[in-house]
């Protein structure tokens, strides 16, 4: 009976996901699942949940509810974390402060800069403190990071606390909606992509097993024009079909470096003049500026709390669970992860692991999101062709320092750090402007902690 604990059950849709993925899994059939959150009524919902699915397919899983984690890590082979420390409500006020700071958006303007947090402080702190727990309670277990900033707190616990950790995304599967767009059989087409969480650009595309490239640039050359045009592209322009796949700042982005951008690469290390205002996100994502514009991102947070309705209702209303959400396997990895090592078959997964060789040009301990091979012997990465110098030197090499910058200030509690990394933003006209919107965000009530370790 193994034993799988993830931590943030309270997240009753992606709990929904990975039950979904568990039944279905015939490796892990007699597995106990620990659901983890300190919010007693929506762990209680996604327990509910959880019931429902194994009593309407009689699923031989058993499945528990907790508060306190170190009672669900005791013992424990696999811990899936999908924690997001305070939610959504400090991050918008710390965004609202940055903007009266002169930076639109906030510092967290793009995807992947949405740290939780100023220096991601909540979220490594919490990563810290399950590490620590687990290597006393579960010490031979693995750790599936999937909560933002994956980079950085995955990072931070494999470099800094020799964590048994892996970090998973499916942001990689951007190829598909490429595909899509193209007119491609989807099934037909196969992908690689590398680079890190949210900054991960297609290396090899093939339709049919030949390179597929080609057809990209035949589809820039023809049709992409009349494609941003058309009600297809704008229409669906909304907080959760955003078209950036093959965008005008996805193009740009491939004509400015050499290798198209995947999934939120597409806009969160797109070129900063992307970005200056929503006149220039419309320009380069649609009507709407794209998903992290401030019309699609309150539409996302709000779609958040339409999910937790719709559960609710079913729990209340005793509709079968399966008629809303049919059983079928996600586009998630955590159990693909899980059922690999236990049915020792190998698979192919892109994942966030050291590199450990497999990116030419970058440190051995640095996390990077590539495609692995997974098994009983674990997670082995593959390695990988050199990046183009012209991404590597003004993409890669610089979102690899940002994020080795937030993980040693956290590591040393050095608040110096924080502004210096903020003086590398283009929107930063002085020290002064930077290391004054630092010390204000650190001096709000909820960051007293994050305050009193940047020093």
């Amino acid at each position: 009976m193994k034993k799988i604990v993830l931590l943030g059950a309270g997240s009753t849709a992606f709990t929904l996901e990975l039950v979904r993925d568990l039944v279905l899994t015939k490796a892990l059939e007699g597995c106990r699942v620990c659901l983890v959150d300190i919010d007693e009524k929506r762990l209680k919902d996604a327990a509910a949940v959880a019931e429902l699915y194994r009593a309407e397919i009689e699923a031989e899983i058993g499945i528990e509810a907790h508060t306190d984690r170190r009672i669900a890590l005791e013992g424990a082979d696999y811990v899936i974390c999908a924690v997001k420390i305070g939610g959504y409500g400090p991050l918008e006020k710390e965004r609202k402060i940055a903007e009266e700071h002169g930076y639109y958006r906030g510092i967290g303007d793009r995807v992947s800069c949405y740290y939780g947090g100023v220096g991601a402080y909540w979220q490594i702190r919490f990563v810290e403190e399950v590490v620590r727990d687990m290597k006393e309670l579960c010490p031979d277990a693995l750790l599936i990071q999937t909560s933002n900033p994956v980079f950085e707190a995955t990072g931070y616990a494999t470099k800094y606390l020799h964590a048994n950790a892996v970090g998973v995304c499916h942001g990689h599967w951007g190829y598909k909606e490429i595909a899509r767009i193209l007119g491609l059989d989807p099934e037909k087409v196969t992908g690689e992509v590398m680079g890190f969480n949210h900054c991960v650009y297609l290396t090899d595309f093939r339709y049919e097993g030949k390179d597929a490239y080609p057809l990209i640039d035949r589809w820039i050359e023809e049709k992409s024009e009349a494609y941003w045009k058309s009600p297809q592209y704008n229409t669906l322009n909304s907080f959760h079909k955003c078209p950036d796949a093959l965008s005008p700042g996805a193009v740009d982005a491939y004509r400015q470096y050499g290798l198209m951008p995947i999934g939120d690469a597409v806009r969160s290390t797109s070129p900063w003049w992307h970005h200056t205002d929503m006149a220039a996100k419309e320009k380069w994502y649609g009507t709407n500026g794209g998903f992290d514009s401030e019309i699609c991102w309150n539409a996302y947070l709000a779609q958040k709390d339409e999910q937790r309705e719709a559960i609710g209702n079913i729990l209340r209303d005793g509709t079968p669970i399966v008629e809303k959400y049919p059983l079928r396997r996600s586009n998630e990895q955590h159990i693909r992860i899980i059922d690999a090592m236990e049915s020792d078959c190998y698979t192919r997964l892109t994942l966030n692991i050291p590199n450990k060789g497999c990116i030419p040009g970058l440190p051995e301990d640095i996390l990077v999101e590539i495609p692995a091979m997974v098994s009983a012997r674990g997670i082995q990465g593959i390695r990988m062709p050199a990046f183009p110098p012209k991404l590597m030197n003004n993409v890669i090499l610089p979102r690899m320092c940002r994020a080795n910058n937030i993980m040693e200030a956290y590591h040393t509690g050095d608040r110096s750090l924080l502004v210096l990394e903020l003086m590398n933003d283009h929107r930063t006209r002085s020290y002064e402007q930077a290391k004054a919107l630092i010390d204000e965000l650190l001096a709000q009530e909820w960051n007293r902690d994050a305050a009193e370790h940047y020093r």
